[in-house]
């Protein structure tokens, strides 16, 4: 059955969790978390501007959680079920061993810290998250604050011809870090949208997707219009109707191209012409000056926060200009202050995020046969949108320095979520299966009892 008017409509079974009262309180805290850590409110409203704010909420929701039962909450057992869970945990305490040997332990632990609270805000997100209409309301949350955040700063969206920070907002500022968390945002968006039936919510959601691509191409960011770029391609790619994707798709294009002005199109025009540049090439000096801080500190790395030192104390090109800069890359950031330890665990968690996505994918199609249910067809493109949200990181990640930005944890926790909740719709559960058992059969079977 679907919901009543105005509500998300989800269907319904057996193995659907309903909304669990015990943890509702959790759930808000959870959301009120999110939000101010993404738009910061306290910048705009003076009353809110009480010392340590940010930190004190989502940190009692730990302390809180942690001593609570389980009733209402994922187990921990369950998220770390996922590997993706134990990838996360391995990539955080990478960072943290960093801090042992990096040339300004002073940063290193500043960066450790801010990870910290990442890492927890994912761990509370798998575990509060325990219901679709929790999944959606995080999402929501997230989407309200970038577009808090927009009307606090509207010069964003009506001048498009400049290229504005945001102001009072933290890592989100610039505009090329605000429009990666939109790049990231988009398909989840796109998701709620689709799962909406009251008209005006279906509405406000299409309108802040739309919001949502305008301050991209405001924001003139290359990397950011490569992401979504990725993220057109994947979508239509996954699109059972490719005709009728392909035509939303090529209108989503058009209104970006009459709204973005003669300065998004000379920026695009510099991506065939680097050379030419100052901007791309400054960044492609960062690019190597990372690959050399690893070949130097192989496993290591020069430390977590500390490119940019390093760069301006031993690694930085003759013909460069700044004396430090950062690596305006997740991949060579990472490079150069994790070493090629650190690169493959966010490579690690990257793409085994997307694998397995795939995997719960293709074992829901295999089982519902060539008619498969309207459930598992939603099921089916909530897991491709959010893979598509995977892709956008990782492709406008390429040209930012974000690996320490919380859009990789909250998507992990959103993922490890949404996961473990198709598992349970469906009467699945994570399989211990060896390389070989799941080249042979799904990887998935159903829960002791269900047999």
């Amino acid at each position: 059955m679907t919901a009543r008017r105005g509500r998300l409509a989800t269907t319904t079974s057996a193995a659907q969790a309903v909304d669990p009262k015990e943890s509702r309180v959790y759930f808000y805290w959870l959301l009120l978390s999110l939000f101010i850590e993404y738009a910061r409110p306290a910048s705009f409203i003076p009353a809110l501007q009480i010392p340590f704010l940010y930190s004190a909420i989502p940190l009692l929701l730990v302390v809180v959680t942690s001593f609570a039962r389980d009733k209402g909450l994922r187990p921990m057992k369950e998220i770390f079920s996922d590997r993706m869970a134990k990838w996360m945990l391995a990539y955080f305490t990478m960072i943290v061993f960093s801090v042992s040997y990096a040339i300004i332990t002073e940063f290193a632990f500043a960066t450790t810290k801010l990870v910290l609270g990442y890492v927890l805000l994912c761990v509370m997100i798998a575990r509060i998250v325990t219901t679709e209409g929790r999944l959606l309301g995080v999402i929501v949350t997230l989407l309200g604050a970038h577009m808090f955040l927009l009307a606090m700063n509207p010069v964003v969206i009506t001048d498009p011809h400049n290229r504005n920070y945001l102001i009072g907002a933290t890592f989100l500022g610039d505009g090329n870090d605000f429009s990666l968390s939109l790049v990231v945002l988009l398909p989840c968006a796109i998701e709620v949208a689709l799962r909406l039936r009251s008209l005006l919510p279906r509405l406000l959601m299409w309108a802040a997707a739309l919001l949502s691509l305008l301050a991209i191409i405001a924001s003139q960011s290359r990397g950011a219009t490569i992401g979504v770029g990725c993220i057109f391609v994947f979508m239509w790619l996954k699109s059972p109707r490719k005709l009728v994707s392909l035509v939303v798709l090529a209108i989503a294009a058009l209104i970006m191209l009459a709204y973005a002005p003669p300065e998004y199109f000379n920026r695009m025009n510099t991506l065939s012409d680097y050379r030419n540049e100052g901007s791309a090439m400054a960044r492609i000096m960062a690019w190597k000056s990372g690959v050399r801080m690893a070949v130097d500190n192989p496993v290591l790395g020069v430390g977590v926060g500390n490119f940019a030192v390093a760069y301006g104390t031993k690694y930085k090109p003759p013909e460069a200009i700044n004396s430090w800069k950062t690596a305006h890359s997740i991949y060579f950031l990472v490079l150069g202050e994790l070493g090629f330890t650190g690169i493959i665990l966010l490579l690690g968690l990257i793409i085994s995020n997307i694998l397995q996505n795939e995997r719960i994918r293709k074992v829901l199609e295999a089982r519902a046969g060539p008619e498969p249910s309207i459930e598992v067809k939603q099921q089916v493109r909530q897991l491709n949108l959010f893979t598509c949200a995977v892709i956008g990181f990782a492709s406008a990640g390429a040209f930012l320095s974000a690996a320490y930005y919380p859009h990789i944890f909250v998507l992990t926790g959103l993922l490890i979520a949404a996961r473990a909740l198709a598992l349970q719709r469906f009467g699945l559960q994570w399989a211990l299966v060896t390389p070989a058992t799941t080249r042979r059969r799904p990887g998935l079977r159903p829960p002791v009892g269900q047999q």
